[in-house]
């Protein structure tokens, strides 16, 4: 018997928002408005990028190809993000 593959299974597809501080996750899609999703493509966080959340309080800061954004409550819940399983020491 075979368990189904974490990366392959959508149902591990959460909003950025939900993700725990110091975790990474890969960006699989963007839903905001057209002007908000083509800045943030072009600030590096686009489909397939890889997210870090460094912070958690007044707004979520995470850390895309070494360079951090702040992201609001309603953009962050409109990117949905595959989080990645934790790596062993």
């Amino acid at each position: 018997m075979t368990l189904p593959v974490a990366s392959n299974d959508p149902s591990c597809h959460c909003p950025l928002l939900d993700t725990k501080q110091g975790s990474e996750s890969t960006v699989v899609a963007i839903a905001c408005g057209e002007s908000e999703a083509c800045r943030l493509r072009a600030l590096g966080l686009y489909e397939g990028a890889t997210v870090s959340v460094i912070g958690k309080r007044h707004c979520l800061l995470v850390d895309v190809s070494g360079t951090r954004l702040a992201l609001g409550s309603d953009l962050a819940t409109g990117i949905t993000v595959q989080p990645r399983a934790a790596s062993a020491p």
